[in-house]
């Protein structure tokens, strides 16, 4: 008998070798997902970045475009002959001395080269509180060095860059990030199979009669589906199993035929109708049974691998 915590590590560490050596992830089918729908899917190549981000210069902060070769010394009086917004860029030119308007995430003019944040600045004459539609002049209140608050074109990724390796497990970060690309779909590995099954005479599928008072209802299987239904996996319900030794058999045999994992409920105690174990032991092998719990202790965790390519690991607790 092992602890739980002994047993989550046995569990994890099979999982880690099952997924290395017995059925690596580049056997596995690739279907192609939906951006929107593909979070904790898993990547199934590499992805590149089809262009520089950002694509171009752009600035960090409200302020001034200030014209390369521009004296940018504290006092320093420049000309602001334009503006540059997100979306709506300057298209023309400036020289020395001179600027345009930008606010935070526009694209730097070509002949600009710093930005000078709003704060670091006064106007130098009464025009500009009038009428900023003409060119005003401002002066600098603190010394500015060249590429000041520019967030320059690839510094965050470069055109062709690998930004997602295979293997990946989707999270909302990467979502944000490959929309920023543009990327709408991406190619995953096909989700595992879980496949689910109950065992016991007494058991009544809900939405059923019970019919006498020996019977109860199978909870454990709505709960289970519950809980594997927020994972990117395709659930398989392989019903209700009577205590028959050979309708156990035969629905193990079929359910390790299409599955990657199995997780079943009762049956795997010491009762006389308790079959599952010597099932398990015909088809597979039991890696762990018991656990120091209570409720729960026969806990069984092994594979089925008999004439398998792969091995589907199992799970099986208590009813």
């Amino acid at each position: 008998m092992i602890t739980m915590e002994e047993l989550q590590a046995a569990i994890k560490l099979r999982i880690n070798d099952y997924n290395d050596m017995d059925f690596p992830l580049h056997k596995r089918a690739v279907n192609i997902c939906d951006l929107l729908d593909s979070r904790n899917h898993i990547l199934a190549q590499d992805i590149a970045s089809p262009f520089d981000v950002p694509r171009q210069n752009l600035s960090a902060m409200d302020g001034y475009a200030i014209a390369k070769g521009s004296e940018l010394s504290e006092g320093k009086t420049i000309e602001i002959i334009g503006e540059s917004q997100a979306g709506s860029a300057y298209a023309g030119e400036t020289k020395a001395g001179q600027g345009v308007r930008i606010f935070t995430g526009a694209v730097v003019p070509d002949c600009c080269d710093t930005i000078i944040m709003q704060e670091n600045t006064n106007f130098a004459d009464i025009k500009a509180t009038i009428d900023k539609t003409q060119p005003y002049s401002i002066t600098l209140t603190q010394t500015a060095e060249t590429n000041d608050n520019i967030r320059a074109q690839g510094e965050e990724v470069e055109s062709g860059e690998a930004v997602l390796k295979i293997g990946k497990r989707i999270n909302p970060a990467d979502i944000s990030l490959l929309a920023n690309l543009g990327i709408s779909e991406v190619s995953v590995f096909q989700p595992l199979v879980v496949g689910v099954l109950a065992t016991g005479d007494e058991l009544v599928a809900i939405g059923d009669e019970l019919e006498h008072l020996a019977q109860i209802y199978n909870s454990n299987t709505p709960t289970l589906k519950s809980l594997l239904s927020g994972l990117p996996i395709i659930i398989r319900d392989y019903g209700i199993i009577p205590d028959d030794l050979d309708k156990t058999t035969a629905a193990v045999n079929e359910a390790m035929q299409d599955c990657d994992v199995l997780i079943s409920t009762a049956g795997v105690s010491v009762g006389d109708y308790d079959f599952l174990t010597r099932v398990i032991e015909t088809l597979g092998q039991i890696n762990h049974y018991k656990v120091a719990m209570k409720p729960g202790k026969p806990f069984v965790f092994g594979e089925l691998n008999k004439n398998l390519d792969k091995p589907v690991l199992y799970f099986w607790s208590t009813g």
